[in-house]
């Protein structure tokens, strides 16, 4: 498969100079870092995807300072350059430099495309190396939109009218879509041209024929062996696909409403057998310190002979009355003034009480 470009097409786009192959080219690219759903290890093969991608479409070129040379810019909250234009003057140096860029994990999650275009803008000063006679020529790899597009676009403006800059814009992945606003403002006009869209980073290097001539009308590439083309789907397989997307939602969320509902029920019988728990220790407590409070007749009338035991004797008979008002029971029976005096005398033993000294009552 040999792709060519269109040299009209271009000559509308470029405006006032012509296509040259003493082009200037700075591939632009972002990766998601190591947050969300991003994870780990596709992170790295898609970092080694798009170097493989940089390196095949440099390998066709010609490198030199009379002809093409290249920088690479990786941003995410900020952009650098992981090499300049002028740092690699020959192409054995500038595939090294490429295949020494090594995968570097990011925590940050915001994506400044707008900062990556500015930062670009820099490349191109003279004191960077860049040329004024040669054409600039930027590409931009994103799998996702940037966090302020209407910037983005008006910095990519900014090179447009800076410079003539020739501006690609390459999405990848479900969050981008070929008619996504972003990149269309990204890239220059028309879109068929200047907009790449691919389903994933494992289909990178199948649009290395499509880019190649853009960068450099004179040369040309076929397929590479083991590269997998991009096959945009059918109007028809993307309503299918919608549909059975729709089924699944439905039957996911008929599945949490029943589990939400099963949930809440066994979060509330928990929650009355814990109180039913606190409740029965309650009762418990209490009915033990009824018992604790409650003295029975009987011990009343042993604590009163034992006092009557520890008072002192003397020649007459020692009158010593009981106090009886504090006990709590409701007496349904008077013990009988022998009752009342056997039990005494049992208690004294040689000492002798008249039932005059101890008015105890019992209940039955």
């Amino acid at each position: 498969m040999t792709a060519e470009a269109d040299p009209e097409l271009k000559w509308s786009v470029r405006g006032d100079y012509e296509f040259t192959k003493k082009n200037e080219v700075a591939f632009i690219y972002w990766l998601c870092p190591l947050v969300g759903r991003c994870i780990k290890f596709s992170i790295a093969a898609d970092h080694a995807l798009t170097m493989g991608f940089i390196y095949n479409v440099t390998s066709y070129l010609t490198i030199g300072d009379n002809d093409i040379r290249m920088a690479v810019v990786k941003f995410d909250d900020e952009a650098n350059a992981l090499f300049e234009l002028d740092d690699n003057n020959n192409k054995a140096s500038l595939l090294s430099a490429i295949n020494s860029i090594s995968y570097t994990q990011s925590t940050v999650s915001s994506r400044k495309t707008m900062d990556a275009l500015t930062y670009t803008t820099t490349l191109y000063l003279s004191i960077k190396g860049g040329r004024s006679d040669a054409g600039k020529v930027v590409i931009v790899i994103e799998s996702g939109p940037s966090t302020n597009t209407p910037l983005t676009i008006n910095k990519a403006n900014d090179l447009r009218s800076s410079y003539g800059a020739e501006v690609f814009a390459i999405g990848i992945g479900s969050d981008l879509s070929k008619t996504n606003d972003e990149l269309r403002g990204i890239a220059n006009d028309p879109d068929s041209y200047y907009v790449e869209y691919i389903g994933g980073f494992i289909n990178l290097c199948g649009i290395v024929p499509s880019i190649l001539p853009k960068i450099d009308n004179e040369t040309t590439a076929t397929m590479l062996d083991g590269c997998d083309e991009w096959v945009e789907p059918t109007t028809a397989e993307i309503t299918s696909t919608e549909r059975m997307t729709e089924a699944t939602i439905s039957q996911t969320n008929e599945g949490l409403d029943v589990g939400a509902v099963v949930g809440i029920l066994l979060s509330c019988l928990l929650i009355l057998a814990i109180l039913a728990c606190v409740l029965y220790l309650l009762y418990k407590r209490k009915r033990r310190k009824d018992k604790k409070d409650q003295i029975s007749p009987e011990d009343d009338i042993v604590k009163a002979v034992n006092e009557y035991n520890d008072t002192s004797l003397g020649e007459k008979r020692h009158m010593y009355k009981r106090d009886t008002s504090n006990i709590s029971i409701t007496p349904t029976k008077t013990m009988s003034e022998k009752d009342t005096m056997f039990t005494v005398y049992e208690n004294l033993g040689e000492r002798s009480v008249t039932s005059s000294i101890i008015n105890v009552k019992i209940p039955i």
